[in-house]
């Protein structure tokens, strides 16, 4: 082959890479704007179904008024039922979410999160124990990691630093802001009433408002065994379904909102059992106080007197 072929030769196969390459990126503009156009139309389809759900309370709302105008004898109750129908009208059509984020892009940013704290805490050499301890302000309670297994609870000061040095070796390892913490005050905010006592009502809470009110899982199942200090909540269809990640948000959430409502530490560990994602969380029992309310009932019981 003459140089000039070879040249030749060069010359096509660069125009040919050249072609590729534009063709590439033609293709990969019309990919984003294909996207772009798919998360427009979800995101319309979405609020469409709350204008239809708004419209479809309206006419029923008009009906019911108009029925009321027409039959004096139902009126009230036909009122009542417009009412009804024209005020959830009005709040479905004004309060329909303008954006609307996948599960999937949360999911992907809380594992860049999980992946860097777990990374963190394997280099410190930390224990994989997952302490949340209440503290005053908001969030209510932090995430507290030890460095050995035989810990104890750093104070309030030391829990504000990332790395907690404190004076004895015990109480050694990182503090972290739980994923649960802020989310719980959304959570708070949800509630009907106030925040349980008691950790049974807690853990009810707080796996409605998984299911029905954040829509991080499909089902929860509450196991409570308050003489044990333990409580066990099963989910199924977990968005954030990683159980050896560091702060899970469900589990978090379900910690954070016991903490506060004990007003002392929980652990906690989250395990798979089949396709459930379980959260255990666990707490110290007072035993004196089990001992002092059994010492109490046998002294009440010793000092009645006997039948006649």
């Amino acid at each position: 082959m003459s140089e000039t072929q070879s040249r030749e030769a060069v010359v096509d196969g660069d125009e040919q890479a050249t072609e590729r390459i534009e063709d590439l990126r033609a293709q990969v503009d019309l990919l984003r704007s294909e996207n772009e156009r798919l998360r427009n139309e979800y995101a319309r389809a979405r609020q469409a179904s709350y204008r239809r759900t708004a419209l479809g309370l309206g006419v029923v709302g008009a009906v019911a008024v108009a029925g009321g105008l027409l039959f004096p004898a139902a009126r009230e109750v036909l009122f009542v039922l417009g009412a009804i129908g024209i005020f959830g009208a009005v709040l479905t059509r004004y309060l329909t979410p303008e954006r609307f984020v996948a599960a999937e892009t949360g999911e992907r940013i809380y594992a860049a999160q999980a992946d860097s704290l777990g990374d963190l805490t394997g280099q410190l050499g930390l224990e994989p124990t997952w302490v949340y301890v209440p503290v005053e302000g908001d969030p209510p309670a932090r995430l507290f990691v030890p460095q050995h297994s035989e810990y104890e609870i750093p104070d309030e000061a030391a829990l504000e630093r990332p790395l907690v040095v404190g004076d004895r070796d015990a109480e050694r390892g990182a503090s972290f802001v739980p994923t649960g913490g802020t989310l719980f005050r959304e959570f708070e905010r949800s509630l009907t009433g106030s925040l349980g006592n008691e950790p049974g009502t807690v853990a009810e809470q707080v796996a409605d408002a998984l299911v029905e009110g954040f829509e991080l899982a499909q089902t929860a199942e509450v196991a409570t065994d308050g003489d044990a200090g333990r409580v066990t909540v099963s989910v199924t269809g977990s968005v954030y379904a990683d159980a050896e990640a560091v702060d899970n948000p469900l589990g978090s959430l379900l910690a954070v909102a016991l903490t506060e409502a004990l007003g002392q530490p929980v652990r906690l560990e989250t395990t798979r059992s089949d396709d459930d994602l379980v959260l255990n969380c666990r707490w110290d029992v007072d035993e004196s106080e089990d001992e002092t309310d059994g010492t109490r009932g046998a002294v009440e019981t010793d000092g009645e007197a006997p039948d006649s």
